[in-house]
C-alpha cells in the first residue's frame, strides 16, 4: 500500500479548479490516477512479455 499526503501546493492547486475540494477528494484522484499508472505500466510489460508473469532479469 502507498502511503500518500497531498501538499499545500497540491490542494491550492486543486482548490483553484474546485474551492469546494476537499483533501479526501485530492487524495483520493491521485490514488486512482496511480492504480492506473500501474495497470498501464502492467500491459506494456504484459505486451513485451507476453509468456512471462515477470519482467527479464538484466544483467548490470
Amino acid at each position: 500500500m502507498i502511503n500518500i499526503s497531498v501538499s499545500a501546493r497540491a490542494l491550492v492547486a486543486a482548490r483553484a479548479v474546485d474551492p469546494q475540494v476537499s483533501t479526501a477528494a485530492v487524495r483520493a484522484a491521485v490514488e486512482v490516477a496511480l492504480e492506473e499508472q500501474r495497470r498501464e505500466l502492467d500491459r506494456r510489460r504484459d505486451a513485451a512479455f507476453p509468456d512471462t508473469d515477470e519482467l527479464p532479469v538484466v544483467p548490470g
